[in-house]
This record gives structure tokens, sequence and C-alpha cells, in this order.
């Protein structure tokens, strides 16, 4: 026959148990979620680094836009200068 001291001791046990089991559970889905989360923190500086060339593309497309400008003012200026001398000859 249990006396009810030690069917307290068993149930005190029992949750003592208990508890200890869900920290520990808590522990390990915690460090899981760091190490997911360092591996996430390295993927994004990856992306990062990965992405730099599309941000730095306006910068690329406003150089070409000023070579296109010089390119046709050089044309027109070859235009001017060949048409000049083919008049200036004949």
């Amino acid at each position: 026959m249990m006396t009810p001291w030690t069917l307290g001791f068993l149930l005190g046990g029992i949750v003592v148990a208990v508890v200890a089991v869900l920290l520990v559970t808590i522990l390990a889905v915690a460090w899981r979620i760091e190490s997911l989360a360092s591996t996430a923190l390295r993927v994004a500086g990856q992306i990062e680094t990965g992405t730099q060339p599309i941000w730095a593309l306006g910068t690329a497309n406003s150089m070409v836009e000023d070579i296109v400008r010089t390119v046709r003012s050089i044309d027109r200026r070859v235009t001017t200068i060949a048409d000049s001398l083919e008049g200036g000859g004949t």
C-alpha cells in the first residue's frame, strides 16, 4: 500500500521528469533555430554579394547613355565634315 507521501513523491518525480524532458526539447529546438538562423544569414550574405551587379546596372546604363550621346555627336560631326568635303571637291 502506498502512503500519501509516497504517492506525492512519485507524482512530483513524474512532473519533474516531464518538465526536464520539455526543457531539453526546448533547448534542442532553440539550438536548431540558432543553427538555421546562422545558415540563413550566411545565405543572405551570399545573395547580397550575388546581386551587387544588379544594383550597378543603373550606373552602367547612365554610362552607356553618355557613350551613345558622344558617339552620335561624333557621327554628326563626321557626317558634316564628309558632306563639306564632298561638296567642296566638286
